[in-house]
């Protein structure tokens, strides 16, 4: 019997121990986990099979191939990507100016991550440029040109962080669940622009606020979606579609227009970042913290380059 009672106070007092453990305290930050692979990269190209000599006279027919390989988080829809290959002259190579430039066919599926925490890469394409010719013979013995693939693709980027309610919110009583004023972590799928800099404030008795950074810290350059990198107007350039969802109604955000839970709208990046802030009513009167969504979409364009040689064969076409 004693030892039954003593069994039953060793298990109350770890209990206790336990409860105590798992209490919430001032400053503690709740961490979001891993949902994403993560990394800044979206689509990546690499020139395959490439002959980096090839001769004039119409005799040499060779072909331009791009891969294209998916090492982001966003699924690249058949038509989204384009690649323009650039640094020759079409009609010297036996093509029409239109021929340099396709579009995949297929999807390019995303890097993920499953349940157990598993990597699954990206989906990989080929984008083939076939048959090119020197016909017309080049001055000298050979000559040097640049080849550059440009690469045009449709892509968007996936966050979440998390706000801190309070029951009130202009002095929360210490040691609560979770901290208003401060930096909040912010965690990102693998994308070219990312989210970074989440901070939230107290702004009244029902309202907090709250601010974000979008950045293009990739290689690239951003352009606004569907556009196909368009350069002919600087409208279009430097443009992110910008969604947010709080889950809870009252939102506003500076720039973007609020239906239900959720702000939207395009936004401008200036110096390849931009700082977006937004109010929130709250009219709960409880302690807990809520996840925000954060969803960036784009055209961004990158480019892979090198060279091709054209030499002399001694001959050229008509006397062939």
């Amino acid at each position: 019997m004693l030892m039954r009672r003593e069994v039953v106070a060793i298990a109350v007092i770890l209990i206790m121990l336990t409860a105590c453990a798992g209490a919430g305290k001032k400053g503690e930050k709740v961490d979001l986990g891993a949902p994403f692979v993560g990394g800044t990269a979206g689509l990546s190209a690499e020139f395959i099979d490439f002959r980096k000599e090839v001769f004039d006279g119409g005799r040499d027919p060779f072909d331009i191939i791009v891969k294209l390989e998916n090492k982001g988080e966003a699924t690249v829809m058949p038509g989204r990507a384009r690649v323009k290959i650039s640094g020759i002259n079409p009609a010297e190579f036996g093509k029409l100016e239109e021929d340099m430039a396709k579009s995949t066919s297929e999807e390019l599926l995303k890097a993920s991550k499953d349940p157990q925490g598993n990597i699954l890469t990206g989906s990989q394409s080929t984008i083939e440029f076939t048959g090119l010719n020197r016909f017309s013979p080049i001055a000298g013995s050979q000559v040097t040109f640049p080849l550059r693939a440009d690469v045009c693709y449709t892509y968007y980027t996936e966050a979440v962080s998390k706000l801190c309610i309070r029951e009130n919110l202009l002095a929360p009583e210490p040691g609560g669940i979770c901290e208003i004023n401060e930096d909040k972590e912010v965690k990102n799928s693998g994308a070219p622009v990312q989210f970074g800099a989440v901070k939230e404030t107290s702004r009244g008795k029902d309202r907090i606020s709250f601010s974000f950074e979008i950045s293009n810290v990739g290689t690239g350059n951003v352009f606004e979606r569907g556009s196909v990198c368009d350069k002919s107007t600087r409208a279009k350039e430097s443009l992110v579609y910008v969604e947010v969802d709080t889950g809870i109604p009252g939102l506003q955000c500076t720039g973007l227009t609020t239906s239900g839970t959720k702000a939207e709208g395009s936004i401008k990046l200036y110096e390849g970042k931009k700082i977006v802030t937004c109010t929130q009513t709250i009219t709960s009167k409880a302690d807990y913290e809520q996840q925000i969504k954060l969803r960036a979409t784009y055209d961004y364009e990158e480019y892979k380059q090198t060279q091709i040689t054209v030499k002399s064969s001694g001959e050229s076409a008509e006397t062939s």
